[in-house]
C-alpha cells in the first residue's frame, strides 16, 4: 500500500500550487483515523445518536457563521460535487414541482467562471445545454450581472422559467467572488432559487479577518462547501447547506419496513432523509477535532496565510521584466504568463505549457495551466500553510529562470 499510496502528485506538499491543494492538518489526518476506528452510521438518530447530534449542533454553527438564519440547516456530503448535486435537486423540486411541461421550460444561469461539476449536476437531474444559459465573466472574472439581468428578461418574454442563479464564492481559476448581493437582489426580484457553489471560498467564512469578503453567502437559498479545500480537512469532507432545513425533505425523505423501528416518524430527524446517501460515515467528526484542537485563532491565521502568499507571489513576479499578472492575488490564487522580449515562436501559449511541464520534471514545483479569456497562463493556489516565503521566492526565481532557458535555446536555435 505504501508502494502504490507513493505514486502520484503529493496534493499536500508545500510546492505543489494546481488545481485546489489539500493541505489536510494532522489533527484531522488524528480525527479520521479515530472516526474510522470507530466507523459509526451517521444515517439513523438512533444508530449513531452521539455522531448525529454533533453533526446537527455542528451544522448550526456553521449556518451561524456564515451569517443564515437560525431555520437553516444542512448536513455533510463526500464534497463540493455531491454538494451542489444535492442542492441544484432541492432547487428543481421547490421552484418547478413535478409537471414536466414546467421541468422543460426551465432555465438556470451559470457564469463561464462557474465549476464543470455544476454543469454535470444539471445535466443528472433532467436539464440538457438549452436549460442552461452561460453568462459571461467581466473584466475581473465575476458573474456580469447586467447581462444576467437581460438574459432572465429575454427568457421570461418567451415563456421559459428561470429558476436558479448558480454563483460562485472563490472560482477555481482565479479566486473571483461573484457579485453575491446583486445576485440575490435578482433572484429576489424574479422569485429565483439562487445557489451559491463556495466550495473553495467558504472557508473564509471562518477566518475573523477576512470574512467580510463572503458576506454575501447570507443570501443564499443553499451553498456548497468543501472544508477539505481552505479548512485544511483530509478527502471527503463537504457539506451542502440550505435557507430552509425542512426544504431537502421534500426531495429526499422516504421509508422502508424494515427501518420503521428506528425512524422518528414524527420529526424526520433522521439525516438520510435530508439527503442523498442512505448509509453515511461521520465525515464531519475528523473537521470538529480539528476546529476543537487547533481553535479559532490558529484557523484564522491559517486561512490568512494563503491571501498573504500569493500576494507574495505577484509581489515577486512584478520585480520581473517580461511576467504578465492576467489576474491579481485575490483569495489566494494568482494567474500570469510570461511575455517574451522577442517573438517566440511558439507563441507564448505553448510557452506557459513548456514552463510547466520543465517545472514538474525538474521537481521544483507543481504549477499547472489555465485558460482564461482565450489565454493559457500559469496559475498557483498558496493556501497551503506550511508554505515558506523562502519557498515562495525560489519557485519565482525557478520560473522566470526556465523562462528566459527558452528564450535563449530559441535564439541559438535549440528549442526541442
Amino acid at each position: 500500500m505504501e508502494e502504490i499510496f507513493s505514486y502520484g502528485f503529493r496534493v499536500g506538499h508545500p510546492r505543489f500550487f494546481s488545481v485546489i491543494p489539500s493541505p489536510s492538518c494532522p489533527e484531522s489526518w488524528i480525527g479520521e483515523t479515530i472516526t474510522s476506528a470507530f466507523n459509526p452510521f451517521s444515517g439513523s438518530q438512533k444508530a449513531g445518536t452521539g455522531v448525529c447530534a454533533i453533526e446537527k449542533s455542528f451544522i448550526a454553527w456553521i449556518c451561524e457563521q456564515i451569517g443564515l438564519p437560525s431555520s437553516a440547516g444542512g448536513h455533510f456530503v463526500s464534497g463540493a460535487s455531491v454538494a451542489n448535486l444535492t442542492a441544484l435537486i432541492v432547487a428543481r423540486d421547490q421552484m418547478l414541482g413535478e409537471k414536466m411541461w414546467r421541468r422543460e421550460r426551465a432555465v438556470g444561469y451559470i457564469s463561464d467562471q462557474t465549476h464543470f461539476c455544476v454543469r454535470k449536476a444539471l445535466g443528472i437531474i433532467g436539464f440538457s445545454d438549452r436549460n442552461i444559459r452561460v453568462i459571461e465573466s467581466n473584466s475581473q472574472y465575476r458573474m456580469d450581472a447586467t447581462q444576467l439581468s437581460r438574459m432572465i428578461d429575454q427568457d421570461l418574454k418567451s415563456g421559459n422559467i428561470p429558476f436558479v442563479i448558480v454563483g460562485t464564492c472563490g472560482t477555481t481559476n482565479t479566486g473571483s467572488i461573484d457579485p453575491l448581493e446583486e445576485l440575490a437582489e435578482i433572484a429576489d426580484k424574479h422569485n429565483i432559487w439562487l445557489h451559491i457553489d463556495a466550495a473553495y471560498g467558504g472557508s473564509v467564512a471562518f477566518s475573523k479577518t477576512y470574512k467580510g469578503l463572503v458576506a454575501g453567502l447570507r443570501h443564499a437559498n443553499s451553498i456548497s462547501w468543501d472544508a477539505h479545500k481552505w479548512l485544511f480537512q483530509v478527502h471527503g469532507c463537504g457539506a451542502v447547506l440550505f435557507r430552509e432545513r425542512t426544504h431537502p425533505l421534500k426531495s429526499f425523505a422516504s421509508s422502508a419496513d424494515v427501518l420503521a423501528s428506528i425512524e422518528d416518524a414524527e420529526n424526520l430527524l433522521d439525516p438520510w432523509n435530508y439527503g442523498i446517501e442512505l448509509t453515511r460515515p461521520a465525515r464531519h467528526m475528523p473537521l470538529w477535532f480539528s476546529l476543537q484542537s487547533l481553535g479559532m485563532d490558529k484557523v484564522d491565521a491559517m486561512i490568512s496565510r494563503g491571501f498573504y502568499l500569493a500576494k507574495l507571489v505577484e509581489t515577486e513576479l512584478r520585480k520581473l521584466p517580461h511576467w504578465k499578472i492576467i489576474s491579481p492575488a485575490d483569495m489566494g490564487i494568482i494567474t500570469f504568463r510570461y511575455v517574451p522580449k522577442e517573438k517566440f515562436t511558439p507563441g507564448p501559449d505553448l510557452l506557459s505549457s513548456l514552463i510547466s511541464k520543465r517545472l514538474e520534471a525538474e521537481d521544483i514545483a507543481i504549477i499547472l495551466t489555465t485558460r482564461l479569456k482565450g489565454m493559457v497562463c500559469l496559475r498557483m493556489c498558496t493556501i497551503n500553510p506550511r508554505t515558506q516565503d523562502c519557498e515562495i521566492r525560489q519557485v519565482v526565481k525557478a520560473l522566470d529562470q526556465v523562462a528566459k532557458g527558452f528564450e535563449h535555446e530559441q535564439s541559438t536555435g535549440n528549442t526541442t
